[in-house]
């Protein structure tokens, strides 16, 4: 979370918010970071009056994204080691696991054990998901994203979401709102490089039918309500060559096994 005089900023993984995140500490004096991918329900009371700016992507996109960006970099950590069983399970079967998060409880307080109580937000790089914060899962039917975007915002009902897939004209547009756009900035936001991608193919190509429909239900209060669909790749992209096509799995750490 970013904290300036004039705006909040929640960052929900791989959705570009390292962008978002460069450009408000480049340009905003203010701004400090006040905690890693912390939730807005911590946001300190001295800025609640603030509006809060967050980003969004399409949840198909979004765990082919998320995927790439964790594997390797994750594989001894308990998040990663769940998804995967322990390196076993590739694209279609860890993204199954993130889907049916609210649905298979067994599954889940297996995970439960393996997190902590508590996170420290100052330290980067951590999943920032706890115990009591997994919990609220049970029972609920949602896949990971709906988890992940519900922990850090909340009901939202206040934010001002950039899509990612605009997030150069959103980000223009909500700095307008807020009185804090300038020649200088506009041209930064629209001319600065991407950062921090995940190399892979249309993520289209990566889903069964079945896994496809699966995202539908479980993360589908997202994606009604930012009207997301999945679609085909365009006819260039199926030549594409995919430089991450399989996992090497001599690099996996294997944790304990999880029942």
């Amino acid at each position: 979370m970013i904290v300036t005089d004039k705006f909040v900023f929640v960052h929900l993984p791989r959705t570009g918010g390292t962008f978002v995140t460069d450009m408000i500490m480049k340009f905003f004096p203010s701004a400090r970071e006040i905690g890693y991918h912390l939730p807005t329900s911590l946001l300190p009371k001295e800025y609640s009056h603030l509006p809060v700016l967050g980003a969004v992507r399409n949840p198909w996109e979004f765990y082919v994204s998320w995927y790439y960006h964790i594997w390797p970099r994750d594989i001894g950590k308990p998040l990663f080691s769940w998804l995967t069983d322990n390196c076993k399970e590739q694209f279609e079967g860890a993204i199954r696991n993130a889907l049916n998060l609210g649905v298979d409880n067994n599954r889940l307080d297996a995970l439960i054990e393996k997190l902590p109580d508590a996170v420290d937000y100052r330290t980067r790089n951590i999943s920032n998901i706890t115990k009591d914060s997994i919990r609220k899962v049970h029972g609920t039917g949602v896949g990971y994203y709906t988890f992940r975007f519900n922990q850090l915002f909340g009901n939202a009902d206040e934010v001002f979401f950039c899509r990612q897939e605009r997030l150069r004209t959103d980000l223009i547009h909500f700095l307008e709102q807020v009185c804090a756009a300038n020649d200088e900035i506009r041209t930064h936001i629209l001319e600065s490089e991407k950062k921090n991608t995940a190399e892979h193919r249309h993520y289209s190509s990566y889903y069964t039918p079945e896994l496809a429909e699966l995202v539908s239900i479980r993360d589908r209060s997202v994606i009604e309500r930012f009207g997301y669909v999945f679609e085909k790749a365009p006819a260039a992209n199926h030549a594409q060559r995919e430089t991450i096509d399989y996992q090497d799995t001599s690099k996996c750490h294997p944790m304990a096994a999880i029942p």
